[in-house]
């Protein structure tokens, strides 16, 4: 632009230039007026030309210039590419994804600072919960404040009583899930790499005290459901029958992680009906596609121990789909925003909603295409992002309900 408005300048300065020459020439010169008209007109003619040509190049250039810029911003692709990859070119990656988000939750405590505040003593057993980890108790809590949002009338928040209140029984109930889990596991995590260091594994805890403290949590959980409606109770006391059974799954059969999502996602039923005190399309869509998101973001961190899972006879997802995970994955959550569309049909939400429901799911399609199955490390950063994904799904509930 800078270059077009020099040569803009130029010409005009040679036009004004040759017009006072001209003028001279035939104010001081006996010559013919008619011959020296001619001769001005010519070099008017040939300048306008001369500037016509060069004010197309440069906006020929300009535009070449402009599509080049745009192609590679927005399509980075040949003509044969797809939607699908054209999207994932868009889209921020998964570490600045989850740079927003943990800038935005920076003032939270870590698992890291909780353990700090603790006496040393306690720490075996905030570790037996998995305190020092609340990447669980996030994902467990979740679903449920999709149910209590979702559920919420039209132009109002969701209540926030109840939103702490099943938060503080996600801890809780994930604690005593990871309390049994350990409790059945003993032998096999002394066997695995990753798990050898848990505090009953390691012996820093026997089975009595690990007893002793799944009681102390499983109490609390007790006195938060009680305090909820009879539809959220007789929930709640049903879903003892899956925490307790999933430890068993990874032993009889190759979906222990879809259990898991039966498991981890039944409080999006309870938090709908500790709202509403009934059940329907809305909470058994939201439930179904949590039990697919479920089943994506455990398939990968199950990458993270197939080799130890071989050795020891433990089964999974990740054994079963192998090479096809991330096939397999992606279908899954295909699956996942279908539900989450129903949810939002059926809810009356806002475009809000269905725009972050589809960014959420475009995201886990961005992790699946960057992770690498056979490296620990990205295995846990996607399992680790959906956290994030959660978090922007319930953020689009809650907007949702207003636009």
């Amino acid at each position: 632009k800078q270059w077009y408005q020099r040569r803009v300048r130029g010409s005009t300065q040679r036009l004004a230039t040759c017009c006072h020459a001209n003028i001279h020439l035939s104010s001081n010169h006996a010559r013919d007026p008619k011959n020296d008209w001619n001769e001005f007109t010519e070099r008017i003619k040939r300048n306008a030309r001369s500037f016509k040509e060069r004010a197309t190049r440069a906006t020929n250039f300009e535009q070449q210039n402009f599509r080049k810029v745009k192609q590679e911003a927005f399509s980075r692709s040949s003509p044969g590419e797809s939607f699908h990859d054209r999207l994932m070119h868009v889209l921020p990656s998964p570490a600045a994804f989850n740079g927003f988000f943990d800038r935005a939750l920076g003032r939270l405590p870590s698992g890291p600072d909780i353990m700090r505040r603790v006496d040393r003593k306690y720490h075996p057993y905030l570790e037996l919960s998995r305190v020092d980890k609340p990447i669980g108790s996030w994902l467990l809590f979740l679903p449920g404040a999709w149910g209590i949002c979702i559920a919420a009338p039209t132009f109002s928040l969701p209540s926030i009583p109840l939103l702490v209140a099943f938060g503080t029984g996600a801890v809780l109930m994930r604690g005593a899930g990871c309390t049994i889990n350990d409790m059945y596991d003993i032998d096999i995590d002394k066997r695995v790499a990753r798990t050898r260091n848990r505090p009953l594994a390691s012996g820093r805890l026997n089975l009595k005290q690990a007893t002793a403290w799944l009681t102390i949590q499983a109490g609390l959980s007790s006195l938060i459901l009680f305090n909820l409606n009879v539809g959220t109770i007789a929930l709640g006391i049903s879903s003892l029958f899956l925490v307790g059974a999933y430890p068993y799954m990874k032993r009889i059969t190759d979906y222990p992680q879809l259990f898991l999502g039966l498991t981890f996602n039944y409080g999006a039923l309870m938090g709908y009906c500790a709202c509403t005190g009934t059940l329907g399309i809305t909470p058994l869509a939201l439930y179904a596609a949590g039990i697919g998101w479920t089943l994506v973001y455990d398939t990968v961190y199950g990458h993270q121990d197939k080799l130890d899972d071989k050795i020891v006879g433990v089964r999974s997802t990740a054994l079963k789909f192998e090479d096809r995970t991330k096939e397999l994955c992606g279908k899954v959550t295909a699956g996942m925003g279908i539900s989450l569309c129903v949810a939002g049909v059926s809810a009356g939400m806002g475009p809000s909603y269905f725009l972050a429901s589809f960014m959420g799911c475009s995201m886990i399609m961005k992790g699946l295409s960057h992770v690498d199955l056979d490296n620990p490390q990205s295995c846990w950063e996607f399992f680790v992002m959906n956290k994030n994904i959660g978090l922007l799904i319930l953020i689009g509930i809650i907007i949702g309900k207003f636009a």
